[in-house]
């Protein structure tokens, strides 16, 4: 009875946890971790400060937003695939709010990230689910030898413009950026919804 209350505690916090965090997927990496580090700041700065929302300008000043690779150590070369971007808030509304605007399409320092997004930090379920409808994604694309299916909030959506098949990572940032802000949001149309995990995890 002991255990099982532990664990329950434990499952709980970390979904609390989970729900105040970003997962952000698919940025390259600079040459080393404090250029990534720093780069990463700038560039969710750069999504916050386009918001024009005060309170998420309020809390990024505050340091009360934080964001980090995972797993922590030595940046990827870019022959490698990028590691996820941790964007950990005060609050659950805080991260809707940030979420909603990182969707709304890239800015000028990720626009070159074409296949990038940020998405909600999943349960363990979630991500075996998640890591499921990839797959079957990817049978669908290598099918129709373009990129046409992708996995967006635990459903597959069909691209309304196909784009090629990634060979490779997108790696280091070029130091001379475009700082003109585009966005280029991905417009799709979403396929028949699967039965999502129920359980909680880690």
């Amino acid at each position: 009875m002991y255990s099982t209350l532990v664990k329950f505690q434990s499952d709980s916090r970390t979904v609390q946890e989970k729900s105040c965090r970003i997962t952000w997927i698919g940025v390259g990496e600079q040459s080393d971790e404090k250029s990534t580090a720093a780069y990463d700041r700038e560039a969710l700065a750069e999504i916050i400060e386009s918001s024009g929302d005060p309170e998420l300008v309020a809390e990024w000043q505050n340091r009360n937003i934080d964001i980090r690779r995972y797993p922590e150590g030595s940046a990827r070369p870019a022959s490698e695939r990028p590691r996820i971007i941790k964007i950990t808030t005060p609050n659950r509304e805080v991260r809707d709010k940030l979420l909603s605007h990182m969707k709304r399409g890239r800015l000028s320092l990720t626009q070159q990230f074409t296949h990038s997004y940020a998405r909600k930090d999943y349960t363990r379920e979630e991500l075996v689910f998640d890591r499921a409808l990839r797959q079957k994604a990817g049978t669908l694309n290598q099918q129709a030898g373009k990129l046409l299916y992708v996995v967006r909030d635990l459903s597959i959506h069909k691209l309304r413009t196909p784009r090629d098949l990634p060979t490779r990572s997108l790696g280091v940032i070029p130091q001379n950026a475009n700082s003109n802000l585009e966005n280029p949001s991905t417009s799709y149309t979403s396929l028949p919804r699967h039965n999502k995990p129920t359980s909680q995890g880690r």
